[in-house]
């Protein structure tokens, strides 16, 4: 039963509100962002750092500013290729909810009570490690001379095809994640105080299985965009956005029973 919700105190609102406009004006400023991705991207760091906790802002940020230099890394040679994830750049509101709605989900369960401290920090490591695998995957991926289907492969295909994976894409997506998971658990290490309820001492189970979840997002993600994607069933959203998802729920299972 729902007995309250947890939220800071005034002032945390309002420097979390403050800096959840400052970081998503600057990506529309800086063309990370359209208008709307910058307006959902306000919404989704105001609820994480409010109902989760400040310092996931900071995590959110990193992972905003590491997949605009990914998708900037090379973009003329991309957009020559016809792969480029959108226009120099700049992403649009259907991407930002498919890759950032589950941390303030997540945010919103812990508040309610649903999750546990422990469960809330693994949520959120494991949703922005593998939004941040699936990113890099894809934007190093592309760059393969020969990626192969990850359904068939031995079966070579063109550079952007859905459902396609390469070596340097599969190392780029687990480089990704395990850094999002290490960065994500010293930001809660050394950041979150011991008298905040998400303070709890570290255990490395979290770190590994955030890093491997994330990575396995990147892995579910290929095989997706190789079925239903190829299919017309799902759009690249839809594939993200269930492949995170699906992440998330696996890493909290294997919590459980570890």
């Amino acid at each position: 039963m729902i007995d309250q919700i947890v939220v800071p105190d005034t002032a945390t609102i309002v420097l979390v509100a403050l800096t959840s406009l400052l970081i998503s004006g600057i990506a529309f400023y800086k063309k990370v962002l359209d208008q709307g991705g910058s307006a959902l991207a306000f919404l989704i760091c105001f609820v994480s750092g409010t109902l989760g906790h400040w310092s996931w802002l900071l995590l959110l940020l990193i992972f905003v500013g590491s997949s605009f230099l990914a998708t900037r890394f090379a973009i003329v040679y991309k957009m020559a290729l016809g792969v480029e994830e959108s226009d120099a750049g700049t992403r649009g509101g259907s991407n930002v909810v498919s890759n950032g709605i589950l941390p303030p989900i997540v945010a919103l369960a812990y508040s309610l009570g649903l999750l546990q401290p422990e469960q809330a920090l693994v949520a959120f490591t494991t949703s922005i490690a593998a939004a941040s695998a699936d990113t890099m995957a894809s934007e190093i991926g592309v760059l393969s001379p020969k990626p192969v289907m990850i359904i068939r492969p031995w079966q070579t295909v063109e550079p952007g095809t859905d459902g396609g994976v390469s070596l340097e894409g599969t190392l780029a997506s687990l480089l990704s994640s395990v850094s999002m998971s290490m960065l994500s658990f010293a930001a809660f290490v050394l950041i979150i105080g011991s008298d905040h309820p998400l303070s709890l001492p570290f255990e490395i189970n979290y770190l590994y299985i955030s890093a491997f979840f994330g990575f396995f997002g990147s892995i579910i993600d290929s095989l997706l965009g190789a079925t239903l994607e190829s299919r017309g069933i799902l759009g690249n959203s839809g594939v993200n956005f269930c492949s995170i998802t699906l992440t998330v729920i696996l890493s909290l299972v294997f919590l459980g029973i570890s």
